[in-house]
């Protein structure tokens, strides 16, 4: 598994990449994509 990266918007546990792209959460299985990330970078 790869090394977390950012935390879940709905529970705060760390987030994970997932194999079919992008990234989950393990706590909350909630699943988020890039873009998710892209609009948070300023």
């Amino acid at each position: 598994m790869a090394q977390p990266y950012g935390r879940c918007q709905h529970c705060g546990e760390r987030l994970y990449a997932h194999i079919e792209g992008g990234y989950q959460c393990l706590n909350c299985d909630r699943r988020y994509t890039e873009a998710d990330f892209e609009s948070r970078a300023t």
